[in-house]
């Protein structure tokens, strides 16, 4: 077995190592440009990106498109080299043993072309980690229309936090962000786009991170908030790789990192465009696979059980290995006729898929209306309201302890 591997930078010492240790790597081209040699990569399907030289760092949407056809991208780095660590590269000593060097490619290589989410696949990306306790990524998703997505992932994030757990809520509904308006923060800012620009320069820096989050707080506790785009016409500023990245960064630092997702999947983007585009969907598809629970919220009456089931069968036909869990809200008599609940049930066994039901919000009209008048979670606004009550039991959370009084909230930009 041979791998193929495109040199950047002028290291002629580096070319004579590798050809001198006749091992599996060859060197097919050596470029002194970025971009001559992420052109060389791209077409000859190189196998191996090695850059020799500390200034010639590739933009990371570079290093995306090459991760995504499976072209491995390795850095070699002298002891005075300031390169933030950058996930799904790998980074060696330039004073490697040639044996090593070329163990440590191999493996890199042979992962890369193992199927995503293979648990060989994990495993080899995670051995260098040191061990160390880690969050979890929630997505709320829905089928198109207005199911009341966003305010059961809003008031779940503020019911983790009151509950003690250190929580990040991200909005990355790339058609209609609504966070913002719901915690009254009227700034068009959009920190989910700062937070892919940070990601995009190479750093995974938690503070970087934190400083592009608003700092909400939230009766006794606060939430970190990254704003959605507020205009439609910027979604592209929200690369999806960018934003997975950063969503796992917040997961090594937080207990709970929370996504509101836009409900369209389908990646037919690229149709309109001769050339490599932007896609708004995958954002929303890249989101709920770095997932570790997906919440499906569908609106309990004839109009959205029909629409959930249809948005369903396309998941499972492009994604069958997500299984989202299925929240009913908006449950009431006047929806669903008399024992809303069983008649529920009755209708998903018998016409729905295969997934766990695991909660039933009731329709409150008058209390969301009231919370985004107010700019305020339930837990402000109505702290013994049902519907919050439900919340608080899907994110495991006991009903005892309630506040007796509504506490006022301050908003300021995290330093």
């Amino acid at each position: 077995m041979s791998i193929s591997v495109v040199l950047l930078g002028e290291q002629e010492s580096m070319v004579r190592q590798i050809e001198s240790y006749q091992g599996e790597l060859i060197v097919t081209r050596v470029c002194s440009e970025i971009a001559e040699a992420v052109a060389a990569c791209l077409t000859a399907g190189a196998e191996v990106l090695l850059i020799a030289d500390a200034q010639q760092v590739p933009l990371m949407e570079q290093v995306d498109e090459l991760l995504s056809q499976g072209t491995a991208v390795v850095y070699l780095l002298d002891g005075s080299a300031a390169i933030s660590p950058m996930p799904e590269v790998l980074q060696l000593p330039a004073d490697i043993a040639m044996s090593d060097l070329e163990q440590r490619i191999t493996a890199t290589v042979r992962s890369l072309k193992l199927p995503e989410g293979s648990p060989e696949r994990d495993d080899r990306e995670t051995a260098d980690l040191e061990p160390r306790d880690k969050g979890r990524i929630v997505s709320f998703w829905s089928a198109p229309g207005s199911p009341g997505r966003s305010t059961v992932a809003l008031n779940f994030a503020v019911e983790a936090a009151a509950a003690g757990r250190s929580v990040v809520l991200l909005d990355a509904d790339t058609y209609a962000a609504s966070i913002s308006i719901q915690l009254g923060l009227m700034d068009e800012s959009a920190s989910v786009a700062q937070i892919c620009r940070i990601m995009d320069s190479g750093s995974a820096d938690i503070s970087r991170l934190n400083a592009a989050c608003s700092l909400v707080q939230v009766g006794d506790t606060t939430i970190r908030v990254g704003t959605g785009i507020p205009r439609s016409s910027r979604w592209p500023e929200v690369r999806p790789s960018a934003l997975r990245r950063a969503t796992l960064a917040f997961k090594d630092h937080y207990d709970l990192v929370v996504l509101d997702v836009a409900p369209h999947i389908a990646l037919d983007e690229q149709l309109s465009f001769d050339t490599q585009a932007p896609q708004r969907n995958a954002v929303t598809v890249e989101m709920l696979g770095c997932s570790d629970d997906i919440f499906m919220v569908v609106q309990s009456d004839s109009v959205g059980i029909p629409r959930a089931l249809r948005a369903i069968d396309e998941l499972e036909e492009s994604h069958a290995d997500l299984q989202p869990k299925i929240i009913f809200n908006r449950v009431s008599v006047s929806r669903s006729g008399r024992s809303p609940k069983r008649r529920l049930i009755e209708a998903w066994d018998r016409f729905g898929p295969m997934h766990d039901v695991v909660g039933f919000l009731p329709n409150d009209s008058a209390v969301c209306s009231a919370s985004v008048l107010a700019g305020s979670p339930l837990l402000e606004i109505a702290p013994r309201s049902s519907l919050r009550m439900e919340i608080r039991s899907l994110a495991g959370i006991k009903s005892s302890n309630l506040p007796k009084k509504r506490v006022s909230r301050r908003f300021s930009k995290s330093a």
